[in-house]
C-alpha cells in the first residue's frame, strides 16, 4: 500500500506539475489574447479615425469641386456676356465707321471715280448704239457726243442752288431709293 500510495502521490504530483504548467500556459495565451484585443481595438479605432479623415477629406474635396464648378459656370456666364458686348459694340462701331465713311471726302472722290467710268462706259455705249443704227453725224453734227465737252459742261455739286439742294433732300436727297428718271432711248 504504501507503494501504491506512492505512486498514487507521484501520479498527483506529476498531474499538478502538468496542470501548473498547463495552468502557465493558459495564463500565457490569455496574456498574448488581451494583447491581440489591444492592438485589434487599437487599429480598428486607428481605422475609424482614418476613415473618418478620408470622409472629411471627400466632403472638403466634393465641396471644392462644386465651388470650382459654380466659379466656372459664373465665369462662363461673364464670358458669354462679354462677347455678347464685344459683338454689340464692333457692330456698333462698324455702322459707325461705315457711315462715317459715307460722309467722307474718300467715299465721295471714289464715288465720283466710280460714277465716271460709268457715265463714260454709258455715254460711249450710246455713241456706239446710235453710229450701229445709222445716226447721221455729217447732216446733224452732235456736240453733246463729245465727253470732255459734256463734262466740263456738268455742274459741280457746289454750283448747284441752294433751292435744288432743299428739293433733292424733301425728295430724299443724294443716294436716296428713288428710282432715276428712265431713258427716252430704252
Amino acid at each position: 500500500m504504501v507503494k501504491c500510495l506512492t505512486k498514487a502521490h507521484q501520479k498527483m504530483n506529476a498531474s499538478r506539475d502538468q496542470f501548473d504548467k498547463a495552468m502557465g500556459q493558459h495564463a500565457e495565451v490569455l496574456a498574448q489574447l488581451e494583447e491581440l484585443e489591444t492592438l485589434r481595438s487599437r487599429e480598428k479605432e486607428a481605422a475609424e479615425a482614418q476613415r473618418e479623415a478620408l470622409e472629411a477629406q471627400m466632403l472638403v474635396a466634393k465641396e471644392a469641386h462644386e465651388a470650382e464648378k459654380a466659379a466656372r459656370e459664373i465665369l462662363e456666364a461673364e464670358l458669354e456676356e462679354v462677347k455678347s458686348r464685344v459683338a454689340r459694340d464692333a457692330e456698333r462701331l462698324r455702322l459707325e465707321g461705315k457711315e462715317e465713311f459715307l460722309k467722307s471726302r474718300e467715299f465721295d472722290t471714289l464715288l465720283g471715280k466710280k460714277a465716271g467710268g460709268f457715265f463714260k462706259n454709258g455715254f460711249f455705249g450710246c455713241v456706239a448704239q446710235w453710229r450701229a443704227n445709222g445716226y447721221p453725224e455729217e447732216e446733224h453734227p452732235a456736240t453733246f457726243l463729245n465727253v470732255q465737252q459734256a463734262i466740263a459742261e456738268m455742274p459741280d455739286e457746289e454750283e448747284i442752288p441752294e433751292e435744288e439742294e432743299d428739293e433733292d433732300e424733301e425728295e430724299g436727297g443724294v443716294g436716296s431709293e428713288a428710282t432715276p428718271p428712265s431713258s427716252p432711248l430704252s
